[in-house]
């Protein structure tokens, strides 16, 4: 009276991308029968989503009619992405690619400076509208220490498969010498990623102003099974960005300002010579030793190469020591001059 026992039974197992077995194989004992190896095949085959499953079913009768009856079920899970569309990030100062003439949605977006910026990506918002779409993630641009990384993060439920980033000093990359927003133009491009929920591309050497396109192909994950050797990678390229503005600085050749004075002393005239290899407004001051400005003449015209030669009338000038001070754009220079006329005799 007492039924066979089926022993060595294969456990119920959930395989991933693998095949449902062709069969299974148990043993059988009984206290009054020899027993022996059982063959079970895939019964009752159904599909669930993206997992299949089947029944192996283990019958054993002894000799005396009494018979067990053990069920192994197993399934094989696949993954399985769909709705895969395109998707951009979009910062708060941003143009729409529309905007500029092109045929395609999408952003570029702008970063004056230096600093950490998380923005919204945005899948399949047609005519730059975030309404016509759905936000399948985050975008985290860093910009420190010249370096700028940009990490995509994707909210659950959602992966990528592939990442292209522009960064560069103008709206867009160029193509023969032509603006373009072909996702497959920027310049820096990961390969082919296997579905993943993370992802950075970066660090890369940049200074100054930049633009920022973040492109990416986004899925939604109806299942998975296999963990993706790619999630939480990193893509650094050796390239770099360089949008600071050029700056031309004007080497001026220091040139000494001089002149000349002469005859000293005088008697009534001085006559003041000066010549210069640049061009300038130059001013002839003329003082007492006590500060006090007694004549002053400009010569606004002066052109670079010329020697010119003023001759002042200072006739009504007592005897006495004078400071001459000329001016010029490029310095200043001070002589001192003797008036000294002869006495008149009795």
């Amino acid at each position: 009276m007492t039924a066979p026992v089926i022993v060595d039974l294969p456990e119920s197992l959930e395989l991933c991308d693998e095949e449902l077995p062709e069969m299974l194989t148990a043993k059988w004992i009984d206290n009054c029968s020899v027993g022996g190896d059982l063959v079970a095949y895939p019964s009752n085959l159904r599909e669930d989503n993206c997992t299949k499953y089947a029944d192996y079913v283990f019958t054993a009768t002894d000799a005396c009619g009494n018979t067990v009856v053990e069920t192994v079920t197993m399934s094989s899970k696949t993954d399985l992405f769909e709705n895969c569309g395109t998707a951009f990030a979009r910062a708060d100062n941003n143009t729409c690619f529309l905007d500029d003439g092109f045929n395609r949605w999408g952003w570029t977006n702008y970063f004056a400076e230096e600093g950490t910026y998380t923005i919204p990506l945005y899948t399949g918002a047609a005519h730059c509208d975030p309404s016509n779409g759905v936000q399948s993630g985050e975008v985290t641009i860093t910009y420190e220490g010249g370096y700028v990384s940009v990490e995509y993060d994707l909210f659950e439920g959602y992966v990528m498969s592939v990442a292209h980033v522009y960064i560069g000093c103008e709206k867009y990359p160029t193509k023969n010498g032509k603006e373009t927003v072909a996702p497959g133009q920027y310049n820096f491009n990961t390969a082919t990623l296997d579905h993943v929920s993370n992802y950075t591309v970066g660090p890369i050497e940049a200074s100054g102003p930049i633009y920022v396109i973040a492109h990416a192909v986004t899925c939604e994950e109806v299942c998975r099974c296999n963990e993706s050797v790619d999630d939480n990678g990193t893509f650094t390229p050796e390239d770099s960005v360089d949008c600071k503005e050029e700056t031309t600085e004007t080497v001026v050749e220091q040139q000494v300002v001089d002149f000349k004075a002469y005859p000293v002393p005088f008697e009534n005239d001085i006559t003041i010579e000066y010549k210069y290899e640049f061009d300038t407004d130059v001013a002839i001051e003329i003082y007492n030793m006590n500060g006090v400005l007694i004549k002053r003449i400009e010569n606004n015209s002066y052109i670079k190469g010329t020697k010119e030669e003023m001759r002042i009338d200072l006739s009504t000038v007592q005897n006495q020591a004078l400071i001459v001070r000329l001016i010029t754009d490029r310095g200043v220079v001070n002589k001192k001059i003797v008036a000294m006329r002869p006495k008149k005799r009795k």
